[in-house]
């Protein structure tokens, strides 16, 4: 019959309890952060395309995309919210766009919402043309942001093992 023996087996086993106790708060959330920020990024790079238009739009006729106002508005205003455990083992953070922008109305006295605004943008209305800025970022980072993720946790693990 085959035996295993564990030289240094007590040594092993620390090493795994301090991995696990710094994987959620520590390993993941740095993985998840970094990733949110590269993402994150590509939205604040495709929203600078998004074409500008000063001018009021119809039905007949949309205007090409927000003011350049209110799409600095965005890109001030985007940012990544702190992570939540949902309680069913997954880790989320969310990329969004927060408060209000300076272009006060009756019926926005604080300023119109940037979630509006992005929406809007996003999606289109009646009298502007919609500009996917959003879709088209999340697209075109998700390959490098599981990547990042994952080397991250690689070397967290492997830095973790080696330690001491």
């Amino acid at each position: 019959m085959a035996t295993i023996q564990f030289k240094r087996g007590d040594e092993y086993l620390a090493k795994i309890a301090r991995l696990e106790a710094s994987l959620k708060s520590q390993v993941l959330g740095e993985a998840i952060y970094g990733a949110a920020g590269i993402v994150a990024d590509e939205i604040r790079s495709s929203l600078e395309r998004v074409p500008t238009d000063e001018g009021y739009g119809t039905r007949e006729s949309p205007t090409r995309g927000p003011t350049a106002y209110q799409v600095r508005g965005l890109a001030d205003s985007l940012g990544i919210a702190s992570m939540q455990d949902d309680g069913t083992g997954y880790l989320n953070v969310k990329i969004g766009f927060d408060g209000y922008n300076g272009i006060k109305t009756q019926r926005w006295p604080n300023g119109q919402p940037n979630q509006m605004v992005a929406r809007s943008v996003e999606s289109g209305t009646t009298w502007m043309k919609k500009n996917p800025f959003v879709r088209k970022a999340v697209t075109a980072s998700r390959k490098r942001a599981v990547e990042y993720m994952k080397n991250s946790v690689d070397r967290s693990i492997e830095e973790t093992m080696e330690g001491d």
